[in-house]
């Protein structure tokens, strides 16, 4: 009889501890940080899932770099997960920074997802307006040299802006920047005014930007909303300049509005970018003073590999161009395909491509010498 009780008793308690196992990987639990605070964990499994609002980021207008910061360093302690940001908006300053060139930097293996793009604001502090920095910036990106900086990395769902206009913008720094980097997505992001770009890719491979939203009225030279460069002297502020290439870049289903005299900058300061595909985006030109270009590149750059198709452009002033592939002496446009973009407005020319060199490859291209500037005519390629 007494052996029959002990059984059950241990058939009892080893029930119990597998339904805790199941019920701890099933369910919301509490864990400790080595600081003794509780921190959230929506999720456990390979990656984990944060509250930011348990690490003190609470989007109440305040800044909040040293709490995001330290909810990012857990995610990397604990192998990568996604950081959640509620609504508000989360101020971000290089004075409370661990970084003297960017706010926050962001480790391999994590994504930051906002409650929404208008709902989570990410937001340069006004103090900082004209101090150079970068708001967000991939872990290494200034100390690892080829693809070999942080990675794996998603940003969705949230607004991040520089601030109002002004006079007086900083010269360095992006909204958000990757540098050495190896499979980025950026979605559902929206970017507001920025002093230098939205998106810098800079010597990066394999990175996405797609579904986002840009509403940019700072008028600045030299701020194409995203801008596709190689880790080499004009690159990110503080790069580690080591001359590496970006590859394997796509900017897809994106509404774009801004003032920048170039809006999506292809290759910049002597690059040479592989399998480039721009697509499906809608583009709108909104400086009526002065010439835009919607889509371009530096003419010291060469491109192999692009696929630039379906992207609908509105421009407004006669001096722009909507697609513009000019390459010097000394680089190349090779395995080029151009069709299906509807190009609209006032505008120079819809399309103008040329090379020094003789270039491969080119596909697809309907060529229209006539545009319309006083009836705004359309332009189909």
């Amino acid at each position: 009889m007494m052996r029959m009780k002990l059984s059950m008793f241990f058939l009892m308690v080893v029930c119990i501890f597998f339904s805790g196992l199941y019920f701890a990987s099933a369910s919301d639990f509490s864990i400790s940080n080595v600081s003794g605070a509780k921190h959230e964990i929506l999720n456990k499994g390979r990656n984990f899932v944060v509250k930011a609002a348990a690490f003190g980021a609470t989007g109440n207008g305040t800044d909040q770099t040293q709490a995001l910061q330290s909810a990012l360093n857990y995610l990397e302690r604990v192998g990568g997960g996604k950081l959640v940001l509620g609504k508000g908006t989360f101020l971000l300053s290089l004075a409370k920074s661990v970084h003297d060139k960017a706010c926050l930097i962001i480790p391999a293996g994590v994504t930051i997802e906002g409650s929404g793009v208008g709902v989570t604001i990410l937001k340069r502090i006004s103090s900082e307006r004209e101090q150079n920095g970068i708001l967000l910036v991939n872990k290494g990106y200034d100390t690892n040299g080829e693809y070999n900086a942080a990675g794996n990395i998603t940003l969705r769902n949230f607004t991040i802006t520089d601030g109002a206009v002004t006079s007086k913008p900083r010269k360095y720094g992006d909204l958000i920047a990757l540098g050495h980097a190896d499979n980025v997505l950026i979605e559902r992001v929206q970017s507001l005014n920025h002093d230098q770009h939205f998106v810098d890719i800079c010597g990066s491979r394999n990175v996405t930007v797609r579904e986002s939203i840009g509403n940019n009225l700072q008028d600045t030279y030299g701020t194409a909303t995203i801008q596709i460069d190689r880790a080499k002297n004009l690159g990110i502020w503080g790069l580690l300049l080591d001359g590496t290439n970006p590859k394997n870049v796509t900017i897809e289903n994106n509404e774009i509005t801004s003032m920048s005299e170039l809006v999506l900058q292809l290759g910049h300061d002597q690059s040479t970018v592989e399998n480039l595909n721009v697509v499906s985006n809608v583009i709108t030109g909104a400086n009526t003073v002065k010439g835009q270009i919607a889509i371009g590149k530096d003419e010291d750059t060469s491109i192999s590999t692009a696929n630039i198709k379906d992207n609908q452009i509105k421009l407004n002033n006669a001096n722009s161009v909507g697609i513009n592939l000019v390459t010097d002496t000394a680089n190349r446009l090779d395995n080029i395909s151009i069709s299906g973009n509807v190009i609209t407005g006032k505008m120079r020319t819809a399309t103008f491509i040329d090379s020094a060199v003789a270039s491969t490859d080119f596909k697809d291209i309907l060529y229209s010498l006539l545009i319309d500037l006083s009836s705004g005519m359309k332009v189909l390629y």
